[in-house]
Protein backbone atom coordinates (compact mmCIF):
# COMPACT_ATOMS: atom_id res chain seq x y z
CA UNK A 1 0.00 0.00 0.00
CA UNK A 2 1.73 3.42 -0.75
CA UNK A 3 0.38 6.62 1.44
CA UNK A 4 1.58 9.63 0.41
CA UNK A 5 4.67 8.49 -0.89
CA UNK A 6 5.56 6.36 1.97
CA UNK A 7 5.18 2.20 0.75
CA UNK A 8 4.18 0.60 3.19
CA UNK A 9 5.53 -2.98 3.93
CA UNK A 10 2.92 -5.67 5.10
CA UNK A 11 0.05 -2.85 4.15
CA UNK A 12 -0.90 -1.43 7.43
CA UNK A 13 -5.05 -1.25 8.10
CA UNK A 14 -6.26 2.09 7.52
CA UNK A 15 -7.79 1.85 11.12
CA UNK A 16 -4.21 2.31 12.31
CA UNK A 17 -3.24 5.26 10.44
CA UNK A 18 -6.05 6.87 11.54
CA UNK A 19 -4.69 6.10 14.86
CA UNK A 20 -1.31 7.24 14.30
CA UNK A 21 -3.06 10.63 12.80
CA UNK A 22 -5.20 10.93 15.30
CA UNK A 23 -2.55 10.72 18.13
CA UNK A 24 -0.25 13.06 16.66
CA UNK A 25 -2.81 15.32 15.66
CA UNK A 26 -3.67 15.14 19.36
CA UNK A 27 0.18 15.94 20.40
CA UNK A 28 0.30 19.04 17.98
CA UNK A 29 -2.78 20.80 19.37
CA UNK A 30 -2.05 20.08 23.34
CA UNK A 31 1.88 21.26 21.83
CA UNK A 32 0.48 24.29 20.36
CA UNK A 33 -1.67 25.13 22.93
CA UNK A 34 1.19 24.98 25.06
CA UNK A 35 3.32 27.51 23.32
CA UNK A 36 0.63 29.51 23.92
CA UNK A 37 0.17 29.17 27.02
CA UNK A 38 3.37 29.93 27.54
CA UNK A 39 3.26 32.96 25.46
CA UNK A 40 0.41 34.61 27.67
CA UNK A 41 1.29 32.86 30.96
CA UNK A 42 -2.19 31.90 30.87
CA UNK A 43 -4.54 29.73 33.42
CA UNK A 44 -3.23 26.98 35.24
CA UNK A 45 -6.06 24.90 34.55
CA UNK A 46 -5.97 25.08 31.25
CA UNK A 47 -2.28 24.50 31.47
CA UNK A 48 -2.70 21.22 33.11
CA UNK A 49 -5.34 19.96 31.18
CA UNK A 50 -3.16 20.12 28.13
CA UNK A 51 -0.39 18.24 29.92
CA UNK A 52 -2.89 15.46 30.89
CA UNK A 53 -4.33 15.54 26.86
CA UNK A 54 -0.37 15.26 25.70
CA UNK A 55 -0.14 12.37 28.30
CA UNK A 56 -3.06 10.81 27.07
CA UNK A 57 -1.58 11.20 23.07
CA UNK A 58 1.79 9.67 24.51
CA UNK A 59 0.87 6.61 25.89
CA UNK A 60 -1.95 6.09 22.85
CA UNK A 61 1.48 6.71 20.62
CA UNK A 62 3.47 4.66 22.68
CA UNK A 63 0.61 1.57 22.07
CA UNK A 64 0.13 2.68 18.64
CA UNK A 65 3.64 2.92 17.70
CA UNK A 66 4.28 -0.68 19.21
CA UNK A 67 1.21 -1.89 17.20
CA UNK A 68 3.04 -0.82 13.93
CA UNK A 69 6.24 -1.67 14.65
CA UNK A 70 5.58 -5.23 15.70
CA UNK A 71 2.29 -5.95 13.70
CA UNK A 72 3.00 -4.25 10.56
CA UNK A 73 6.66 -3.65 10.61
CA UNK A 74 6.34 0.13 10.28
CA UNK A 75 6.78 2.76 12.54
CA UNK A 76 7.73 5.63 10.53
CA UNK A 77 4.35 7.68 10.44
CA UNK A 78 4.31 6.78 14.76
CA UNK A 79 7.52 8.99 14.90
CA UNK A 80 5.03 12.53 14.23
CA UNK A 81 4.09 12.98 17.55
CA UNK A 82 7.23 12.79 19.46
CA UNK A 83 9.18 15.00 16.76
CA UNK A 84 5.94 17.78 16.85
CA UNK A 85 6.67 17.39 20.80
CA UNK A 86 10.35 17.49 20.10
CA UNK A 87 10.05 20.48 18.52
CA UNK A 88 7.39 22.03 20.85
CA UNK A 89 9.85 21.71 24.06
CA UNK A 90 12.78 22.90 22.24
CA UNK A 91 10.81 26.31 20.88
CA UNK A 92 9.58 26.76 24.80
CA UNK A 93 13.48 26.21 25.92
CA UNK A 94 14.60 29.01 23.59
CA UNK A 95 12.18 31.69 25.20
CA UNK A 96 10.34 32.73 22.03
CA UNK A 97 7.26 32.29 23.25
CA UNK A 98 7.64 33.91 26.60
CA UNK A 99 9.72 36.77 24.77
CA UNK A 100 6.89 36.97 21.96
CA UNK A 101 4.12 37.32 24.94
CA UNK A 102 6.55 40.14 26.57
CA UNK A 103 7.14 42.36 23.11
CA UNK A 104 3.50 42.43 22.55
CA UNK A 105 2.35 43.28 25.88
CA UNK A 106 5.57 45.88 27.05
CA UNK A 107 3.81 48.54 25.86
CA UNK A 108 0.87 48.36 27.36
CA UNK A 109 2.23 47.54 30.69
CA UNK A 110 4.71 50.41 30.76
CA UNK A 111 1.65 53.19 30.18
CA UNK A 112 -0.39 51.32 33.68
CA UNK A 113 3.14 51.47 35.46
CA UNK A 114 3.48 55.34 35.13
CA UNK A 115 -0.02 55.80 36.79
CA UNK A 116 0.26 52.30 38.74
CA UNK A 117 -3.30 52.53 40.03
CA UNK A 118 -4.04 49.85 42.65
CA UNK A 119 -6.48 46.96 41.34
CA UNK A 120 -7.94 43.59 42.39
CA UNK A 121 -9.34 43.41 39.56
CA UNK A 122 -8.40 41.07 36.41
CA UNK A 123 -7.32 42.80 33.29
CA UNK A 124 -5.46 42.68 30.30
CA UNK A 125 -1.85 44.53 29.34
CA UNK A 126 -1.19 43.24 25.82
CA UNK A 127 -2.00 39.34 25.67
CA UNK A 128 -1.06 38.90 29.53
CA UNK A 129 -4.43 38.63 31.92
CA UNK A 130 -2.96 40.94 35.06
CA UNK A 131 -4.91 39.65 38.00
CA UNK A 132 -3.82 42.31 40.37
CA UNK A 133 -1.82 45.58 40.29
CA UNK A 134 -0.04 47.09 43.49
CA UNK A 135 2.36 49.98 44.32
CA UNK A 136 5.56 48.42 45.91
CA UNK A 137 8.55 50.31 47.14
CA UNK A 138 8.86 53.44 44.59
CA UNK A 139 7.77 50.55 41.66
CA UNK A 140 4.78 49.06 40.45
CA UNK A 141 3.82 44.93 40.95
CA UNK A 142 1.57 43.50 37.76
CA UNK A 143 0.67 39.75 39.34
CA UNK A 144 0.23 37.44 36.66
CA UNK A 145 -1.52 33.79 36.96
CA UNK A 146 1.09 31.53 38.90
CA UNK A 147 1.20 28.07 38.93
CA UNK A 148 2.46 27.54 42.29
CA UNK A 149 3.07 31.28 43.52
CA UNK A 150 2.79 34.34 43.50
CA UNK A 151 4.41 35.90 40.02
CA UNK A 152 4.55 39.04 37.67
CA UNK A 153 6.49 41.96 36.28
CA UNK A 154 7.66 44.57 38.00
CA UNK A 155 8.65 47.92 37.26
CA UNK A 156 11.17 49.33 39.33
CA UNK A 157 12.91 52.58 37.94
CA UNK A 158 15.13 52.68 40.88
CA UNK A 159 16.38 48.57 40.71
CA UNK A 160 14.97 46.24 42.60
CA UNK A 161 14.79 46.01 46.27
CA UNK A 162 16.69 43.73 48.33
CA UNK A 163 14.56 41.14 50.27
CA UNK A 164 14.24 41.11 53.53
CA UNK A 165 12.58 37.75 54.78
CA UNK A 166 12.09 34.46 53.79
CA UNK A 167 8.52 35.05 52.86
CA UNK A 168 9.39 38.58 50.73
CA UNK A 169 9.36 39.53 46.85
CA UNK A 170 12.22 38.25 45.37
CA UNK A 171 13.18 39.87 41.63
CA UNK A 172 15.27 38.39 38.92
CA UNK A 173 16.62 41.26 36.54
CA UNK A 174 14.35 41.06 32.87
CA UNK A 175 14.36 44.12 30.77
CA UNK A 176 15.87 47.33 31.65
CA UNK A 177 13.77 48.68 34.87
CA UNK A 178 11.42 45.91 34.67
CA UNK A 179 11.99 42.44 36.37
CA UNK A 180 10.13 39.61 37.01
CA UNK A 181 9.58 38.37 40.90
CA UNK A 182 7.99 35.63 42.56
CA UNK A 183 6.88 34.94 46.20
CA UNK A 184 7.04 31.16 47.67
Amino acid sequence: MRIGGVDWRRGAPRWWIAWVLGTAGLSGLCCLGLIFQNAVEGYEDLTLILLLALFSAGVSWLICGLVGLIAYGNGRLSLVAPLLVVCAVGLVWTGLPEDLGWRLSKGSLERAAADCVVSDADARYGVYTITKVEQYRGGCLFETRGLLSLSGYAYMPNGAPESQGEYEYKFRPYDGVWFRYWVF
